[in-house]
């Protein structure tokens, strides 16, 4: 079985994304927004960025 957890929104411009973890038990579940030249390398990143930060159930 597939579970979702984690959502990444990115605008269909490119100038705006923002990343929500709905692992249980997480203590910074929304990061972002970032806008403009930020937006490539944040979504290139937070995949792996952001578990190696969440405390939530385990990966």
């Amino acid at each position: 079985m597939n579970t979702v957890d984690a959502a990444l929104y990115v605008d269909l411009e490119g100038v705006r994304a923002r990343y929500e973890c709905l692992r249980p038990g997480c203590t910074q579940p929304l990061e972002g927004p970032v806008y403009g030249d930020q937006v490539k390398p944040f979504v290139d990143t937070i995949r792996t960025d952001h578990p190696a930060r969440c405390t939530g159930v385990s990966r």
